[in-house]
């Protein structure tokens, strides 16, 4: 009876035992879940957040290419306004160049009149062999007639309006005196004023005609300052 009990007692423990061991393994299994299901909690938050930075990136991608073609846009439209600009510029200072409010040059040609030499017995008629203003106002609307960009008398600038009158031997070109000879430069193309000068029945033709002593002579670059500002 005694030795029965004993092994009860054992049995007892022996099943007490694994009790004890099968709780703390379910313990043990219930915390390794546990963790396991808050790092899957961590891993779906990081990757939600991973989603969200690149969603954003590729927002920010997609401005940066619009801002990019805006750039581009705006340069090209600042480049198309410099050239226009530039543009404006030069016609302004052609168109100042024309006027004498700037100095110009360029090719052309010079005419010189000079005189005609006479004797002493023939004093009477010595106005016949002289430059009169109508000689140089012939020369200087044919040559405006024919492209002339700009014009000179000994030097000093002319225009459509300028006032020249002839004094005796002398002419005046806007109040400045000056004696023969006079050297009317234009500036423009060579062979267009040359030929429309030197037409048959032209200018040159008339001034030799009317006992003017005419010299011509092409230029590759005459310069004329601009006019006197007052």
């Amino acid at each position: 009876m005694r030795g029965r009990q004993v092994v009860y007692a054992f049995v007892f423990l022996l099943i007490g035992f694994l009790l004890t061991v099968s709780i703390q393994h379910a313990n043990r299994s219930g915390e390794l879940i546990q963790l396991n299901e808050s790092n899957v909690e961590q891993d779906l938050y990081y990757r939600d957040q991973l989603i969200d930075v690149q969603e954003k990136n590729k927002q920010l991608r997609s401005e940066l290419v619009e801002l990019q073609e805006n750039v581009q846009n705006l340069e090209q439209e600042i480049a198309n306004d410099t050239d226009e600009l530039k543009d404006l510029v030069n016609r302004k200072n052609t168109l100042q160049k024309f006027t004498g409010e700037l100095p110009i040059e360029g090719e052309g040609i010079q005419i010189t009149l000079s005189d005609t030499t006479y004797d002493m017995s023939e004093e009477d008629h010595a106005n016949q062999y002289v430059v009169h203003d109508r000689h140089i106002h012939l020369l200087i609307n044919e040559l405006f007639s024919a492209g002339a960009k700009a014009i000179a008398i000994n030097g000093q600038r002319i225009y459509h309006d300028s006032h020249i009158t002839c004094i005796g031997p002398v002419i005046s070109v806007e109040g400045n005196v000056y004696p023969a000879p006079f050297v009317i430069s234009a500036i423009g193309d060579q062979n267009t004023l040359d030929t429309s000068i030197q037409m048959r029945n032209g200018v040159i033709e008339y001034l030799v005609q009317d006992n003017i002593d005419v010299k011509l002579d092409l230029s590759s670059n005459i310069m004329m300052r601009e006019k006197d500002s007052l």
